[in-house]
C-alpha cells in the first residue's frame, strides 16, 4: 500500500513539472489585450489626464478640456502642431502619463521633420499614426514588428536605440486639418492598435460617459461654436459624474479650455466658465 502511494504521489509530481505551463508569453497576452503591462498603460492614459474632447466641425479641430484653475498659471495647450505646410496642418491631442506624452510627441515632429527634408511633403494623418504605433510597439521591444525609418526616430545621438521594455501610457490623437476645413482623425491605443477615421473621441476621466452623450450629440454639419458648448456641457456632465465637483470639489477650481485649430488661424484658444447652467 505504501509502495503504490509513493508511485502515485512521484507520477503527480512527474506531470506537474512537464506539464505545459500556466503563464503564457507576453506576446501571447498581447495578442488577446489581456497582457497586464498593456492593460495598466491603458488605465494610466485614462486616469492620469482630466476629461477631453476632441472632435471636428465643419471647418477645424476642436479640442475641448476640462483644467483646474492653478493661480497664476495658465494650462498648457492640449493640441500640439507637429507639422505644417501651407494647405495642411498635423497636430496631436494626448492623454495619459505627461512624460511619455511630451516624448511622443516630440518623436512624431521629428519623423515628420524627416519626411519633409527627404521629400519635400509633409505626412499625412495615417502616416503619422501608423508612425506613433511603430513607436509604441518599438518601445516594448518588438524590433521586427518596425520595417520602416519611423525607428530612427528613436536613436539618440551616439546611435544608440531608445527602449525602456514598457508600453507607454498614452492614448493619442493624430488629426490633420487641411485649407478647406476638411478633418481627419486617427486613434492610437498604448497597444499599439491604430483606429480607423474617427469624428470625435473622449480622452481622459470620464471617457465612456463621455463618448456616449458625444455620439448622441455630434452632427456632421455642427458648426464650430456649437460644437464648443456641446463639448462643455458634455464635460460639466462628466465632472459631476466623476464627482470633480460637489461635495468638496468646487465649481470655481475648475475653467473649461477650447482650443480650434484650423490652417488660416493656427491654434486660437478660449476660456469657458464651468458655473455656465446646462442647456
Amino acid at each position: 500500500m505504501r509502495d503504490t502511494f509513493v508511485i502515485i504521489f512521484i507520477s503527480i509530481i512527474i506531470k506537474t513539472v512537464f506539464s505545459e505551463s500556466v503563464y503564457r508569453t507576453l506576446t501571447d497576452l498581447d495578442r488577446y489585450g489581456s497582457c497586464p503591462q498593456i492593460n495598466n498603460a491603458l488605465m494610466a492614459s485614462n486616469i492620469h489626464s482630466m476629461p477631453t474632447i476632441v472632435s471636428a466641425s465643419r471647418s477645424s479641430l476642436v479640442v475641448v478640456t476640462l483644467e483646474r484653475k492653478h493661480a497664476g498659471v495658465l494650462p498648457r495647450k492640449r493640441c500640439q502642431i507637429i507639422g505644417k505646410s501651407d494647405d495642411q496642418i498635423i497636430a496631436t491631442v494626448a492623454s495619459g502619463l505627461s512624460g511619455d506624452a511630451a516624448f511622443l510627441t516630440k518623436a512624431l515632429r521629428k519623423d515628420v521633420m524627416n519626411i519633409w527634408e527627404r521629400y519635400d511633403s509633409i505626412a499625412d494623418c495615417r502616416r503619422v499614426a501608423f508612425t506613433a504605433s511603430r513607436i509604441m510597439l518599438t518601445f516594448m521591444k518588438y524590433d521586427d514588428e518596425v520595417s520602416d525609418g519611423s525607428r530612427d526616430v528613436l536613436l539618440d545621438d551616439s546611435g544608440e536605440r531608445l527602449s525602456i521594455g514598457r508600453p507607454l501610457g498614452v492614448k493619442l490623437v493624430v488629426a490633420s486639418v487641411n485649407a478647406s476645413g476638411h478633418v481627419q482623425m486617427r486613434l492610437i491605443e498604448p497597444s499599439g492598435v491604430v483606429s480607423d477615421e474617427i469624428v470625435g473621441r473622449v480622452l481622459g476621466r470620464g471617457f465612456k460617459k463621455g463618448n456616449d452623450l458625444l455620439r448622441t450629440k455630434w452632427r456632421q454639419d455642427i458648426d464650430t461654436s456649437e460644437l464648443i458648448d456641446v463639448c462643455a456641457n458634455i464635460l460639466r456632465e462628466i465632472a459631476a459624474s466623476e464627482y470633480l465637483v460637489g461635495g468638496n470639489g468646487k465649481e470655481s477650481n475648475y475653467c473649461i479650455t477650447a482650443e480650434v485649430l484650423d490652417c488660416e488661424n493656427g491654434i486660437t484658444v478660449q476660456r469657458i466658465p464651468f458655473s455656465r447652467e446646462i442647456e
